[in-house]
């Protein structure tokens, strides 16, 4: 229970249940700090904390955040940079990108890019200009593996993404041939992506200086990326995005709507949506004008996957997969690790004996197997 009070203690400092973080102990500050480093929520909690927004915590913790915000300060910069160069690199080669998820959010809907923590820069370009994408941004000094045109083509076909590439700063790019693709546990379903409409509808950001999808695409998008593609293990930045993209863009809520009834992420994003209203918003749920009822337990079965340890996300994935039954894997490494170095067959063994021992002592870890268990019934729920 200790580690559930910590998650929704987090949860609180990020929106409007703020007060509900007072009377943690020192050693609660401790674990807090620690879960909020994990989800990247140290710069982000600076924000607040200097807007007079959450509790004042202990001093060191309050110094670390303080740190975390300056240092991410200077790497957005990078990031900026990087992601600028790509699209004059693309753009060059007669191909349009957009940005997503932080890379659109960051610059024009964040209180400031210093406390929106970006992992990687994501573009999305249309399918068929993906690999030639993507050899022109390792032809201009993109670090990547090098791959032949049938390797990027069958990427570009059936993976999300292509394998990640590095500017020489170090910053990572991942180029996009889908919005989405494939779903997180065997056998599940993921909603229609239409790769073509968001590309058709994104317009130029004065204030990032290139595209961004539409106000609809966008949202849907990062509901479909927390709820659908990472069964809400993306951490509470989540709400937070949807929360000032809603805010600052113009949303056709019936539009939305009837495209989420016909792709299928109604479902998810009624249950995001809750969340947000929970723990980000008060008012935001009606504000959106969302025709499904989501009950209080699955709010409450769901929740604590936004908090969960990263660190243990693909054995609460493998547990899940197990309660539901949804047996799968491969013996062969995933086509985005295999590009970025193919392991022989007896050093996949020993990843995998590793795999499973670290699962085996997942399952004596009540939180864990919570966690497993709580991503099971999210999908079953999502599925209808």
């Amino acid at each position: 229970m200790a580690r559930a009070r910590i998650g929704r203690a987090l949860l609180a400092l990020c929106g409007h249940r703020a007060a509900e973080a007072e009377g943690l102990s020192e050693q609660e500050w401790q674990e807090l700090d620690a879960l909020a480093d994990q989800h990247r929520l140290r710069p982000f909690l600076h924000g607040r904390l200097t807007r007079g927004e959450i509790t004042v915590p202990p001093a060191d913790i309050a110094a670390l955040w303080q740190e975390a915000h300056r240092a991410n300060a200077i790497t957005m910069l990078a990031q900026r940079r990087a992601l600028l160069q790509a699209v004059e690199v693309l753009a060059a080669e007669g191909i349009g990108a957009v940005a997503l998820k932080g890379s659109a959010l960051a610059w024009t809907v964040w209180p400031s890019p210093a406390e929106r923590v970006m992992r990687d820069i994501d573009l999305l370009v249309a399918a068929d200009n993906a690999p030639a994408g993507f050899k022109a941004l390792r032809g201009a000094g993109g670090e990547a593996p090098e791959l032949s045109d049938a390797q990027l083509a069958d990427f570009a076909k059936a993976e999300t993404h292509l394998p990640p590439l590095y500017s020489p700063e170090g910053v990572m790019c991942e180029l996009h041939a889908h919005v989405w693709a494939r779903a997180p546990l065997p056998n599940s379903p993921m909603p229609t992506s239409d790769d073509a409409h968001l590309l058709g509808h994104a317009r130029h950001s004065e204030k990032l200086g290139m595209a961004i999808p539409s106000g609809e695409d966008m949202l849907g998008h990062l509901v479909v990326h927390a709820a659908c593609s990472h069964l809400l293990n993306v951490g509470p930045m989540a709400l937070v995005d949807i929360d000032l993209w809603c805010a600052k863009k113009t949303i056709d809520w019936p539009a939305y709507w009837e495209r989420a009834r016909g792709d299928g992420f109604d479902r998810p994003s009624a249950l995001v949506f809750a969340l947000v209203d929970r723990w980000r918003r008060s008012g935001f749920l009606e504000d959106t004008q969302c025709p499904l009822a989501v009950d209080d337990d699955v709010i409450d079965a769901t929740e604590l996957l936004l908090v969960q340890d990263l660190g243990a996300r693909k054995d609460v994935s493998a547990i899940a997969s197990l309660s539901a039954g949804k047996l799968g894997g491969r013996l062969e490494q995933h086509p985005l690790d295999r590009a970025e170095g193919r392991a022989g067959f007896g050093q996949r063994i020993g990843q995998l004996a590793g795999r499973t021992a670290s699962l085996g002592r997942s399952l004596l870890s009540h939180d864990t197997r919570r966690d497993g268990l709580a991503t099971a019934r999210l999908q079953k729920w999502m599925e209808g």
